[in-house]
């Protein structure tokens, strides 16, 4: 089998900031298949860092620049009524402020993998694949793809 790996830096805005990474997982699988001479297997995209995740979504502005966010703050706020920062556990350990972050991309995850057949990725057309920010400030984070296939 072979193995194939590329990564990618990209500059995120915090509080959920979103970036469609979908192209890159395209472009990652056809210089796979064209360097390493294969058609079908997986691609896994992983993004370094504590507070980052990779999902699929429909990237449409709704859902990107609010919907996700406000389900977030749900199940993990960062700030509270009158706009103070909300305590966690956290917060104590390393003096920052981004314990609910760490909530978020544990709920998310940090990877996601897809298969590809005949060298094109198996999403469906309501499907983006989605660099996710959540921490508390903007960041440079990167993505490394790995392919494996035959």
């Amino acid at each position: 089998m072979a193995v194939y790996t590329i990564t990618k830096t990209y500059n995120t805005k915090g509080n959920m900031g979103m970036i469609d990474v979908t192209d890159d997982f395209r472009e990652a699988v056809r210089r796979a298949c064209r360097e390493k001479k294969i058609s079908s297997g997986i691609i896994t995209g992983f993004t370094t860092g504590g507070v980052a995740a990779l999902t699929t979504l429909e990237f449409e502005p709704g859902l990107v620049r609010h919907d996700v966010r406000e389900a977030m703050q749900g199940i993990a706020p960062y700030r509270d009524e009158n706009g103070r920062v909300i305590h966690y556990h956290h917060h104590d350990t390393w003096h920052d402020d981004n314990g609910s972050s760490h909530i978020h991309s544990l709920i998310l995850s940090p990877f996601i993998t897809i298969p590809f057949v005949e060298g094109e990725i198996t999403i469906g057309p309501w499907q983006n694949l989605t660099l996710v920010e959540c921490d508390t400030r903007n960041r440079v984070r990167d993505i490394v793809f790995q392919v494996m296939g035959e």
